[in-house]
């Protein structure tokens, strides 16, 4: 900026619209790169996770099945039969086999079926290739469980994997335990169903079980492996993605845990997907290329614009400084141009600013003015009220002097109105002390018309503490005696209510007096919380409005012959 500051206005004008240029465009073309680039990321992700999940409903799909043949295993009767017949173990063996040959097992998906009696007979469905027997801990924990037990990965003699799948064989009619059942699924399967997730150039999908033990894989020979550092294939969240390292090339893992009815089998399934990141992202380093290029041509485009555009500002502006240094400081104003372009703009609010100017001036000569007037308004305002209120009270002390009660009793009613009415010049006064300017007002009424009307008070004294407006009540007061009550024949009732509904406080001034028909007194230019009365109400109206809101102020409900009730509704503060 310092460098800027010792350049010369034609200089500043380039390089700043060189700098804007620069910046805007980079900015947008950068936002746009970015945004294609994430709108590819998302499409490839995307196509990772709904292979997935295809893939994961082809896996239950397999699963189903293996279950299904292990419960129609357990429903069939000619093999409870054949096991507790005393025929020869290889007769029986025979047997078993052409009765499972005739349940049409898929031999792509099982690649071998064992029977373990509780006699501790083994029968096996495939006796060409027969597959590691399982461990006497798996087969217990199989004998003392009600649901499908998954076991550990076992070979056959040619090296191919299995998953188990067991549970405890008993007689579906009788309940007689019978021994256990292992169905041996084949990891090929599997596999040949996580082979179609990912493009196989780029990247690969396994199986694992409890997020360690690898179910199925690419590899064979690592089917029942178990990943020791397993953080590196486990994604943030799941369905989430995760970029890792991999013999030291970026890749992107992603893992899709197995619900629905695999998990109510018992199993902790996951589908782990490993990309190639070079590769996933292969069209995404073809756009940052190409956007390297176009950057390098939009430099050499805002260069030539900056140059063009500041030889073209430069100009106008300097006749336009000639123009302004020709005036001195009595603010003449400049004399327009011919032609309305921008410079016409800045010439024509020079001129304005110079008939402000003009203007403030006065106003500020004619503020000062004022403001005198008003501190000699505000100080006779000091002084007159402390000389009302002291003459009254003095006038007091006399009438209690010569016995005359009457007359002390109005007088000091007096005094106490105009000193809480006054209250110092306060804005605000309590609830408490707004009451007492309403008693005041009442006393003196009270003894202009003497039995003329009776006064209750139901004030609640959670509220009397509360800060209010001040002078809202006695207006209301003054007119529900004077227009309500002195037009009634016989003595009239007042009751002044006060309390507390939620955030608001609300004043009700009811009185039993002659009403009137709100609707004959409404104007369309009346506050909406305005139903009636005479100015002074009006005026209470605007200055709950005007402090507090448009939802605040004064309702009137009156009826001839019925009385009139005054709802005032205020926020403490």
């Amino acid at each position: 900026m310092l460098a800027l500051g010792k350049m010369k206005i034609n200089s500043r004008i380039f390089w700043l619209i060189f700098i804007c240029l620069l910046l805007s465009s980079a900015a947008i073309f950068q936002t746009s790169r970015i945004a294609v680039q994430k709108n590819i990321e998302d499409s490839m992700y995307n196509y990772v996770r709904l292979n997935q999940e295809k893939a994961g409903a082809n896996v239950e799909s397999v699963i189903d099945q293996v279950n299904m043949l292990s419960v129609r295993l357990q429903t069939n009767s000619e093999i409870y039969n054949l096991l507790e017949d005393a025929r020869p173990e290889g007769e029986k063996q025979a047997k078993l086999i052409d009765l499972l040959n005739d349940m049409m097992i898929d031999r792509t998906i099982v690649g071998d079926i064992v029977i373990l009696t509780h006699h501790g007979s083994a029968y096996n469905y495939n006796r060409q290739q027969p597959a590691d027997m399982p461990g006497r801990s798996y087969l217990n924990e199989i004998e003392h469980s009600n649901t499908p037990v998954w076991g550990g990965v076992k070979k056959d003699a040619d090296g191919n994997s299995h998953i188990l799948l067991g549970r405890r064989y008993q007689n579906f009619f009788t309940g007689q335990n019978l021994g256990c059942l292992v169905v041996y699924i084949k990891e090929r399967a599997i596999h040949n169903i996580l082979k179609d997730v990912i493009v196989p150039d780029r990247g690969y999908s396994f199986l694992t079980a409890d997020d360690s033990y690898i179910l199925s894989y690419p590899a064979p020979e690592r089917a029942g492996a178990t990943i020791f550092d397993n953080d590196v294939f486990m994604a943030g969240s799941e369905l989430s993605f995760k970029k890792i390292s991999l013999a030291g090339k970026p890749a992107i893992v992603t893992r899709y845990p197995l619900r629905g009815n695999l998990a109510k089998l018992g199993s902790n399934w996951s589908i782990v997907s490993v990309v190639s990141d070079e590769k996933l992202l292969e069209n995404v380093n073809k756009i940052n290329t190409y956007a390297a290029f176009i950057q390098i041509a939009l430099l050499l485009v805002a260069i030539l614009i900056s140059y063009y555009v500041s030889k073209r500002i430069i100009l106008p502006i300097r006749r336009l400084n000639g123009k302004i240094n020709q005036f001195n400081g009595d603010a003449t104003v400049v004399p327009f141009r011919k032609s309305k372009d921008e410079l016409w703009v800045l010439e024509n609010s020079f001129n304005e600013m110079v008939v402000r100017i003009r203007e403030l001036i006065e106003r500020q000569n004619e503020e000062k003015d004022r403001q005198r007037e008003m501190e000699l308004v505000a100080l006779q305002a000091q002084i007159n009220p402390h000389f009302l209120y002291n003459t009254l009270d003095a006038i007091g002390w006399m009438a209690k002097i010569h016995k005359q009660k009457n007359i002390e009793e109005i007088v000091v009613a007096l005094s106490h109105f105009y000193r809480l009415g006054l209250h110092k010049g306060d804005k605000y006064i309590t609830v408490e002390e707004e009451l007492g300017i309403a008693r005041s007002y009442i006393a003196i009424e009270t003894m202009r018309t003497p039995g003329k009307f009776e006064v209750e008070y139901d004030i609640s004294g959670e509220i009397l503490h509360f800060m209010m407006l001040k002078m809202l009540l006695q207006p209301l007061i003054e007119n529900a005696i004077k227009h309500g009550i002195r037009g009634k024949r016989g003595k009239g009732r007042l009751v002044i209510k006060g309390y507390r509904s939620g955030d608001e406080i609300r004043f009700e001034i009811t009185d039993d007096g002659a009403g009137f028909a709100v609707g004959e007194l409404e104007k369309a230019d009346a506050a909406p919380r305005y139903n009636g009365g005479g100015y002074g109400i009006r005026n209470v109206n605007e200055r709950i409005r005007l402090e507090y809101g448009a939802e605040y102020g004064v309702t009137i409900i009156s009826a001839i012959g019925r009385g009139t009730t005054s709802i005032v509704t205020v926020r403490p503060k």
